[in-house]
């Protein structure tokens, strides 16, 4: 069979669900700033031209700028989302500068918000009625266009420019990759990104090859797996998703139908130190009035996690999400890929709504400095621009429109009929990504050519799946099983999890020895200290209580 029948054959057709709309203020959040706003770029802008608005903040504020206040600028259309970026500060006139250019012509509604993780509140005028001026856009030509770049997985994506793009609802994005379930998506400049439907995950599934998506990170990169999982999973079978074991867990888990498996592993290395006490005895901790908040040996345990697990015949990865921010960690971490691994790393940075530097000149420019070290550590590892991924869905947190109360991108829901059950523009499309380099590195429509059977009859007759998970009911401040051991059952649909005794954290005491240390950092509720200790008393916290 030649391919291109084959690929006829194989043909995926595109999600053409209805547009999804989140709310972007709420009686709560239309409370005013005493923060003042001015500036053409307000009202009115033009297409290709930069604008520009100018924020001026009270003195008494001043104390808290880039310390407890944010700003955010958003503007939100029929069709398109974009924001703008601070690009001047003027300490001594107490202002700053947002600049943007804006690619479509149209009427939106543009947010200037003062946020905080205590409040969040309109700066007065917003949300502002912007109308960007220019030609009308040609929607055949435009899809045409998208329709001609390239997969982004078959790029090398060997920077962060890549990722360089706009989101858009499905009218005005290309025809032949897709949306997401929401009917929006990221259409990158230079590619577009290939959209993996519940029946091409079926196809996958069925294939002869075993694919494995690992994301490591926190809950917030949680939900990019449980995205992964809400797509593959039919509605009834994912019916008790919110409730299931996967939904909230401290230790690893795995979902697999067929030969398509999906892995998240609870691992918080991104706000470690990389350094190590050399005699290998000790271990450096991090406390917080008199209880343990971290530890090296947690580093050490990620290395051999990565070592005796992770890149070993136990997973043997495709693709590996590592949420990142300290260069060091990724550096020895890219120690122990071995040569012959032909997978990829995604190293996401600024994949963090709450973390509101981020929202600055200055915390941006940082972050994607840090992020261009990634690549330069191995051959394997992409990068992934998690901030400019997320942030046109600043509203759309665990409680929209709140931006930084809730630190996930995800939350539980039922739209069309119960087919969407985890709602989260910016973990699915994350998801999408990891999907195109694991399941068509060479692009969707040469994956569909390429396949033998296009009909995965034993998939849908038989319809089980596996769930495998360790699970721990706290999440230890230090502790990470290297060598987790799985549970594993066949299910026809997720099963509720039995929430009694689960708790996000349990209290580790301070070794003695600790505490008659100095505090080398004080703040307002906090004395910190760190200091030395040996291994084996750590362990013998540990098991006291675990």
């Amino acid at each position: 069979m030649s391919a291109t029948s084959n690929y006829s054959m194989c043909s995926s057709s595109p999600y053409y669900g209805p547009i999804r709309r989140i709310p972007h203020t709420t009686p709560e959040t239309l409370k005013l700033s005493i923060c003042k706003v001015f500036g053409n770029g307000l009202r009115r802008a033009t297409v290709g031209k930069s604008a520009k608005l100018t924020i001026r903040v009270p003195r008494p504020l001043r104390s808290k700028l880039h310390n407890v206040i944010f700003f955010s600028v958003l503007a939100v259309g029929e069709r398109h989302i974009f924001h703008a970026s601070p690009s001047r500060v003027r300490s001594e006139a107490l202002t700053l500068d947002f600049t943007y250019v804006p690619t479509i012509p149209g009427n939106y509604y543009l947010y200037v918000e003062e946020i905080s993780k205590g409040y969040q509140k309109q700066l007065s005028g917003s949300p502002f009625h912007l109308i960007v001026e220019g030609p009308p856009i040609n929607q055949t030509e435009r899809q045409q266009k998208a329709d001609q770049l390239p997969s982004c997985q078959t790029l090398p994506q060997t920077d962060l420019s890549w990722l360089e793009g706009e989101w858009v609802t499905r009218d005005i994005a290309g025809e032949n990759r897709g949306t997401l379930r929401s009917g929006w998506v990221l259409q990158p400049y230079r590619c577009s990104i290939d959209i993996f439907t519940k029946g091409d995950l079926a196809l996958a599934a069925a294939s002869p090859s075993l694919k494995t998506i690992v994301v490591l990170g926190r809950s917030t990169e949680r939900g990019v797996f449980l995205s992964l999982v809400d797509s593959l999973l039919k509605s009834d079978e994912k019916a008790n998703i919110s409730t299931s074991v996967l939904w909230k867990c401290w230790g690893i888990m795995e979902v697999r139908l067929g030969n398509l498996r999906f892995i998240y592993r609870d691992l918080r290395i991104e706000g470690l130190s990389a350094v190590t006490v050399t005699d290998n005895h000790h271990v450096n901790v991090t406390c917080h009035k008199r209880n343990i908040i971290r530890s090296n040996d947690y580093f050490s345990d990620a290395i051999t996690f990565f070592q005796k697990t992770l890149f070993t015949d136990k997973i043997n990865p495709n693709v590996v999400l590592l949420i990142i921010k300290n260069p060091r960690q990724l550096q020895l971490l890219a120690k122990t890929i071995p040569t012959s691994w032909g997978g990829s790393l995604y190293a996401m940075n600024g994949f963090k709504v709450h973390e509101g530097l981020l929202y600055t000149f200055t915390g941006r420019q940082s972050d994607l400095e840090m992020a261009k070290q990634f690549v330069t550590y191995d051959d394997h590892i992409r990068a992934l621009d998690g901030f400019a991924l997320a942030t046109p869905w600043r509203h759309a947190t665990e409680i929209p429109p709140l931006i930084m109360q809730k630190a996930h991108w995800h939350r539980p829901c039922e739209e069309q009929d119960g087919e969407i059950r985890v709602c989260g523009d910016a973990t699915e499309m994350v998801a999408q990504i990891l999907l195109g380099r694991a399941l068509a590195p060479n692009g969707k429509e040469a994956w569909l050519a390429s396949l033998d059977d296009c009909k995965p009859n034993n998939i849908e007759l038989s319809r089980h799946f596996t769930v495998c998970n360790d699970c721990p009911n706290y999440v230890f401040p230090l502790h990470l099983n290297p060598v987790p051991q799985l549970k594993c059952d066949t299910l026809k649909r997720l099963t509720p999890r039995n929430m009694r005794g689960v708790n996000s954290r349990k209290l580790i005491r301070c070794p003695s020895e600790c505490m008659q240390t100095g505090i080398t950092l004080r703040k307002t509720l906090v004395n910190e200290r760190n200091c030395t200790v040996l291994k084996t008393k750590l362990n013998q916290i540990y098991n006291s209580i675990n």
